[in-house]
């Protein structure tokens, strides 16, 4: 009830806080009264203004999905004006999971994630769920899984097409890729094993880091939050960590495909491109 969050999160605005985190694996079910998942507006807007007139700068949530992004743009739209994220030009950032964009990978192994939309939205949906965000200063920490025991080079290029819109689209987020892990260490994947799609889909999230990340420095050394101390701090390990990256990357493609270079590599899968997924129909709530 909002009663009880009101009561929680004035706790620690009375102790010196300044803004107020929700975390849940999906925030934007909150109130949810349906079976296709599409979010409750009015239940959500209600939880934010509740919260938002304790006193605190802004309202934010660890966790959401595409899928409910894309079913309700206005959703977004009217949590950002209550933050007055459009007013002040603040980021917020929030976590999201893609995991494989490939249809059939994801009509196996993602189960209801993609509701309200198919599995072959899947796609269109993340990418449109990226728009969306990005149009209401939302920064996405999106994750994705290489290596699925049953993925094949196929499958991977329609993620790798996705990382390749994103930098068309100017997408301003980060986006994580996580070897498969499975509880038999045995099936497992690790860097050793990664074939050529497998290694430039990698390769493409961290060039895709590596360009956001230069883009968000500056906004990060004018954030009066941080002392000039802490903003040299904070970005030599952002220069100095992507350049670390990368530089392993190039010494592992080395590793695994005979000396060949990471552009030899990803040349071919760049050329390449997988069958696109079909146009998703925006939900009119």
């Amino acid at each position: 009830p909002l009663e009880r969050l009101q009561y929680e999160a004035k706790i620690n605005l009375d102790y010196g806080f300044d803004s107020i985190w929700l975390h849940s694996d999906e925030m934007l079910l909150y109130g949810c009264d349906n079976r296709d998942f599409i979010p409750n507006r009015d239940a959500i807007t209600e939880l934010w203004k509740g919260l938002k007139g304790l006193g605190a700068n802004f309202i934010g949530t660890t966790h959401m999905t595409f899928s409910a992004v894309a079913a309700d743009p206005e959703l977004m739209r009217q949590i950002s004006m209550i933050n007055k994220q459009d007013e002040t030009g603040r980021w917020l950032a929030t976590n999201l999971g893609i995991e494989t964009v490939a249809p059939n990978m994801v009509k196996k192994h993602l189960g209801v994630k993609t509701r309200p939309f198919a599995p072959e939205e899947w796609g269109s949906v993340v990418r449109e769920g990226a728009k969306i965000l990005n149009e209401n200063h939302w920064f996405p920490a999106a994750t994705i899984i290489i290596g699925w025991p049953d993925e094949t080079p196929d499958d991977v290029q329609y993620t790798i097409d996705m990382m390749s819109d994103f930098r068309e689209m100017n997408f301003r987020g980060l986006v994580a890729p996580l070897l498969y892990q499975d509880f038999s260490e045995k099936n497992s994947m690790h860097f050793g094993n990664l074939n050529e799609a497998q290694f430039t889909l990698f390769w493409k999230c961290w060039e895709n880091n590596l360009r956001v990340i230069n883009d968000i420095i500056p906004i990060i050394l004018r954030n009066k939050t941080y002392g000039p101390p802490m903003k040299v701090f904070m970005y030599g390990i952002l220069k100095a960590g992507t350049w670390a990256i990368m530089r392993y990357l190039r010494g592992l493609c080395k590793d695994l495909f005979n000396g060949r270079t990471p552009d030899e590599i990803i040349d071919k899968y760049a050329r390449s491109r997988s069958v696109t997924a079909p146009k998703i129909q925006t939900k009119k709530l």
